[in-house]
């Protein structure tokens, strides 16, 4: 029996097709702000609810990333409307060990994390409707 030989062009082929950001590419959904699960009220007062409803953060192979946090205002109690509405945010990403860093394009910000199999924590700045501190944000992949 004569064993199996990979010329050298097709082994670097091969290697070369790899995906070299591994197993952490690919959807993640959002399962916790600030230690709660989601859906979660940030904030409350007399007149209306501020929530955080659900969220996706997608890590694409070529090193990019769609984040989106859907938020609602809900004024209904005291007579007024529930608004929701979606941030969305693109740009880049990079990986130093398990530390995550998103990059959102235009902005000059970076939203630093850290990675581990099967799950993102990721410190967000203040969104719309969000109070004025940073989250804390917890994505795990999906499918679960």
């Amino acid at each position: 029996m004569r064993p199996f030989l990979l010329s050298a062009p097709l082994v670097a082929l091969l290697l070369g097709c790899g995906d070299t950001l591994g197993p952490v590419t690919g959807p993640y959904v959002m399962a916790l702000v600030d230690g709660v699960e989601v859906p979660h009220v940030v904030s409350a007062t007399l007149q209306c609810d501020q929530l955080v409803l659900r969220g996706s953060l997608d890590l694409r192979t070529q090193a990019s990333f769609l984040l989106q946090v859907t938020q609602a205002q809900d004024c209904a109690r005291t007579g007024g409307t529930v608004d929701t509405f979606t941030t969305t945010l693109t740009g880049s990403f990079s990986l130093t060990g398990g530390q995550l860093t998103l990059r959102p394009a235009g902005t000059g910000l970076t939203y630093d994390g850290l990675i581990s199999p099967g799950a993102v924590e990721l410190r967000l700045p203040p969104l719309p409707l969000l109070t004025p501190s940073e989250h804390s944000v917890r994505f795990v992949k999906f499918p679960l």
